[in-house]
C-alpha cells in the first residue's frame, strides 16, 4: 500500500493544489493530512492575498480518506483536545478572554487568538472539524502506524517549543506502544525534509529516499505551506518499508 502523507497547510490553497496534483500523478492508496489547515499568522507567512483555508479544507475533504486537526485547527473550531497531556484545559476555554488565558498557560501553550487570521470558516466547516479523530491508526499485515499531528503528551501540538532529542520522544514511543504500533508519522514542525526517530537515535534528513529496517520508529515530516521553501509530501510504502520525502 502506498501512503502518501501531508501536513501544516496553513491556509496555503495554492501549495496545496500544486502538491495534491503531484500525489495523484505519483499514485498512492491512501491520503492522509496530519493537520494545521488554518492558522495563517500576518507576520510570519507571505501570501495573504491567496490565503483560504474554506477551500483548503474543502479540497482535503474531497481528495483525503484520513484528516487529523492540529492545534490551529482545533484553536478555529473551538475545540478541546481530548488526548493532551500538557495542559489541563478547563471546560469554558473558549469563553476566558485573553489575559485569563495568559495567567493560566503561563507561557507555556500557544494562544493562536494573537496572531491567528480568522480562517474564515462557514458552520458546515466547523462541524467537520469537530468531527475528526485526534489521531488515527493504519492496521497492515507489515505493521501498524500511528499518524498524529505531533508527538505524545503534546499529541495535538499546543504545548510551545519542539522536540530534538530521541528522550524527548519517550512518551510517545510508550503511546505507540500502547496502541501496538512499530511506526508514526507526525507534522506540526515544519521541518526540512524531514526526521527519523529511535529510542537511540533522532537524525535529520534532505528530501530523497529511506528505507525503515529498525523499529519502533517516528517520522517528522515537512510542511504544504511554503514559508521557508520547506514545503513537501511524503510516500510511504507499507510492504517495502520504503519511505520517500519529495519537494514541492
Amino acid at each position: 500500500m502506498r501512503v502518501a502523507i501531508i501536513s501544516d497547510i496553513h491556509e496555503d490553497i495554492n501549495n496545496l493544489g500544486k502538491i495534491i496534483t503531484k500525489i495523484e500523478k505519483k499514485g498512492y492508496d491512501q491520503l492522509i493530512c496530519l493537520g494545521d489547515i488554518s492558522g495563517f499568522n500576518l507576520p510570519y507567512y507571505q501570501y495573504h492575498k491567496t490565503r483560504n483555508a474554506h477551500a483548503c479544507l474543502s479540497l482535503l475533504r474531497d481528495k483525503c480518506d484520513v484528516i487529523i486537526p492540529g492545534n490551529h485547527d482545533f484553536h478555529a473550531a473551538r475545540r478541546i483536545p481530548e488526548h493532551s497531556a500538557v495542559f489541563d484545559f478547563p471546560s469554558n476555554w473558549y469563553e476566558l478572554d485573553f489575559q485569563k488565558k495568559s495567567e493560566l498557560v503561563n507561557g507555556e501553550i500557544w494562544l493562536h487568538e494573537m496572531d491567528d487570521l480568522d480562517p474564515l470558516y462557514c458552520s458546515e466547516d466547523i462541524a467537520f472539524l469537530h468531527s475528526l479523530p485526534e489521531y488515527h491508526i493504519l492496521k497492515t499485515p507489515e505493521a501498524n502506524i500511528l499518524f498524529s499531528h505531533y508527538a505524545y503528551p503534546n499529541l495535538s501540538g499546543f504545548r510551545k517549543g519542539f522536540y530534538i532529542q530521541e528522550k524527548e520522544f519517550r512518551q510517545h514511543f510508550g503511546f505507540m506502544k500502547e496502541k501496538r504500533c512499530d511506526i508514526g508519522f507526525t507534522g506540526h514542525a515544519h521541518v526540512r525534509g524531514f526526521y527519523t526517530v529511535a529510542p537511540d537515535h533522532f537524525r535529520h534528513y534532505n528530501y530523497g529516499k529511506l528505507k525503515l529496517k529498525t523499529f519502533p520508529i517516528c517520522i517528522g515530516i515537512q510542511p504544504v505551506t511554503s514559508h521557508k521553501k520547506r514545503s513537501g509530501f511524503c510516500i510511504f510504502d507499507t510492504d517495502s518499508f520504503q519511505l520517500q520525502a519529495i519537494k514541492n
